[in-house]
């Protein structure tokens, strides 16, 4: 983000491109989501994946969150220092430096690690034993992503020999449901797809606990699947992530509101030559290049006044079709399709309110 940045200057006159967050859209999207937890009486444990930054880390815990989950060594730690009371790792702890961060992170905060097989962790345990830990640890169980996590029927091999291991102690089971995204606007078919994971989730919990398997927690966690999965009897635990900030992924499938959408990428249109489209500043590192779940290979909607889609981007060039007679050094809001990815690719953001510069965060631990 370019220097020059205030507190009380107006947002039409930022240098762009830049990513802007709705104050207002934020902490309702915070109380929101918390609300909605203690209503259906599981933990609310954000993934902080999608903001990056402390003060919304903060937020979250202030209304009632118990934790954060993460998804990088960088982020465990970040959040280790900035004072989240409990961190779920939601990776495999594979490599030596991946343990030194664990090791270093449960120093400051509790710090449970996701897995789904015993070699994953060997080494972490082997670690945490000669320190005299025993780090908790959550058996992941793939529900259709098939991505990572070991298949239901194996669930009781793994949690056996994850209960051999000195420096762990299994205390739950989890899974990632991402694939209720791929079932797109479909409401009723993605909403039963959620069920349908957590279920899943539930019976394999059931399962361990019949063998005589303590299993705590059973955790689900995606934006797609958090009117549906959470909501099966025996799930304790929801980990959403990008409904704190939205994005136009989540509004072309229905399941968050454009009114909900606190971020945009605010960018400046530079050349409308040739009149095919209009270029702005806004290219794939300030948008980032993840896929449109609309189909059409957008990489944002524009919702400022002229309209438009950005069709494509080179780097530092945005292409935007179908703006409403645009000109030189137009200002165009863009609503990206993927607001994790675009958060990562900007070290600061602005926060504001009324239109109005509030305040300037770090996004940390990018890659």
């Amino acid at each position: 983000m370019n220097a020059g940045i205030v507190v009380g200057m107006d947002v039409v006159d930022l240098p762009t491109p830049v990513v802007v967050i709705d104050r207002d859209v934020l902490e309702r999207n915070v109380s929101a989501m918390s609300s909605y937890a203690r209503h259906i009486g599981v933990a609310l444990r954000p993934h902080w994946k999608t903001t990056k930054a402390a003060e919304v880390a903060q937020m979250q815990v202030d209304a009632g969150a118990i934790g954060h989950t993460a998804a990088t060594q960088a982020e465990m730690l970040a959040l280790a220092a900035a004072g989240s009371p409990s961190v779920f790792w939601a990776y495999p702890p594979v490599g030596s430096a991946r343990i030194d961060a664990t090791l270093a992170a449960a120093g400051a905060t509790e710090v449970i690690v996701g897995t789904d097989s015993v070699s994953a962790v060997t080494e972490l345990a082997d670690a945490a034993a000669m320190r005299g830990l025993a780090i908790p640890v959550r058996l992941e169980v793939d529900t259709g992503l098939h991505r990572t996590g070991v298949a239901p029927d194996d669930a009781v091999t793994v949690a056996r020999g994850l209960l051999g291991l000195r420096g762990l102690r299994l205390t739950g089971v989890w899974t990632h449901e991402g694939h209720v995204q791929g079932i797109g606007a479909d409401g009723p078919r993605r909403h039963e797809a959620g069920l349908a994971a957590g279920r899943l989730l539930v019976q394999v919990a059931d399962v361990l606990r019949a063998e005589g398997i303590d299993v705590p927690c059973v955790s689900v966690g995606s934006t797609p699947g958090v009117r549906s999965a959470p909501t099966v009897p025996g799930i304790t635990e929801a980990r959403p992530g990008t409904y704190v900030l939205g994005d136009e992924n989540q509004v072309a499938i229905g399941t968050i509101s454009a009114d909900d959408v606190a971020i945009a990428v605010h960018s400046r249109i530079v050349s409308t030559e040739p009149a095919e489209w209009a270029i702005i500043d806004a290219g794939i590192k300030a948008m980032s290049s993840d896929g449109s779940t609309h189909g059409d290979g957008r990489i944002g909607t524009v919702v400022s006044d002229g309209g438009g889609v950005v069709v494509t981007g080179h780097e530092e060039h945005g292409f935007l079709r179908g703006a409403a007679d645009p000109h030189v050094g137009d200002i165009v809001r863009v609503r990206p399709n993927h607001a994790c990815g675009v958060m990562n690719m900007h070290s600061r953001v602005v926060v504001a309110q009324d239109g109005v510069v509030v305040d300037v965060w770090r996004v940390l631990a990018r890659h």
